[in-house]
């Protein structure tokens, strides 16, 4: 499998967004001005309620949308009518994003397992991306999610999400450093991405001696960008002047 895409591009952190683009997260808006930029990009994934891979960080709608509710409340129909902001985006489904864009800048996709139905999550994303001839790979911070694609579709580029911060969301052992080397031991992973403020360490180290990339994120400053430079191979961005980039 080519990966040398994965260190050729910045990515945009859920696209190129933010106040003075007046563009949303995750947004088709936003993936089209990273990919004007030269840039590949990140974005999230969830389920709606009849199990369609969308495209969304939270699994509330209030954050970006003002609607309440939660993501699997929907169908996919009824969320591609719920605007973003203010901006005449929606929330698109995986498959939109991949009809619409530009299929010579590389997508990491971050599958979120919030919603707890792994495998289903892991199947909508391989549905859709299956007949995709762009430069594309999954990631995830759950391990059964990386598992589904090693087993199933191994021959799809995939990554784990990684920090040493227990933000409360993963069980305590995932954050041991020994752990994380298990499971990039274990799922052969092509890579990882791994949270900037816990670089460099042990696993990040390993990884760059075993020729497996560490992509960092999430990459928000000049200072973090050097750091991210002198201890990672390639960067998840935001808000970054692009003059920089």
């Amino acid at each position: 499998m080519n990966k040398i895409w994965l260190t050729g591009f910045p990515f945009a952190h859920r696209g190129l967004h933010g106040s003075p683009l007046g563009v949303v997260e995750n947004s088709l808006s936003a993936f089209h001005a990273a990919n004007d930029r030269g840039h590949g990009f990140e974005l999230d994934i969830l389920l709606s309620k009849d199990d369609k891979a969308m495209v969304f960080h939270d699994v509330s709608l209030e954050r970006l949308t003002g609607t309440s509710g939660n993501i699997q409340d929907f169908t996919a129909l009824a969320l591609a009518e719920i605007k973003l902001g203010n901006t005449s985006d929606s929330i698109p489904t995986l498959s939109k994003i991949l009809s619409e864009i530009d299929q010579n800048y590389p997508i990491l996709i971050e599958i979120k397992g919030d919603q707890g139905h792994p495998v289903k999550i892991a199947k909508a994303v391989f549905s859709d991306i299956k007949g995709y001839n762009g430069p594309i790979a999954i990631m995830s911070f759950y391990p059964k999610i990386i598992e589904w694609f090693k087993a199933n579709a191994p021959h799809v580029l995939r990554g784990l999400v990684a920090t040493s911060i227990n933000d409360g969301e993963m069980p305590n052992d995932f954050f041991s450093i020994e752990t994380q080397k298990e499971y990039v031991e274990g799922l052969e992973v092509d890579f990882i991405a791994y949270d900037i403020k816990a670089l460099p360490n042990d696993l990040s180290e390993y990884c760059r001696k075993k020729n497996i990339p560490v992509l960092t994120w999430t990459v928000r400053s000049e200072p973090l960008q050097k750091k991210a430079a002198q201890y990672s191979d390639n960067i998840i961005y935001e808000n970054l002047k692009l003059s920089q980039l």
